[in-house]
């Protein structure tokens, strides 16, 4: 099966850049504290965004939880 993904009027583009700017206080909380950080439950594609953005920043980062409740939990880098 061939999935097909389209992004009309750059939509997907502008959610990824709006979540990344309301990410930076998370990144920066869990730079700050050291500690984890649970956020709320979202989308695959949502996950997918702050993974690379945890990334970006030399942060971890792991889905938890299941179905409608999968989310992201940002961590520490490891050392």
């Amino acid at each position: 099966m061939t999935r097909v993904s389209i992004d009309v009027a750059d939509y997907k583009k502008q959610r990824a850049s709006r979540l990344a700017e309301t990410a930076e206080s998370w990144l920066k909380t869990v730079k700050e504290s050291g500690k984890p950080f649970e956020l709320r439950p979202m989308n695959a594609a949502d996950r997918r965004t702050i993974h690379q953005l945890a990334s970006d920043n030399g942060l971890t980062s792991e889905s938890a939880g299941e179905g409608r409740d999968r989310h992201v939990v940002l961590g520490p880098p490891k050392d």
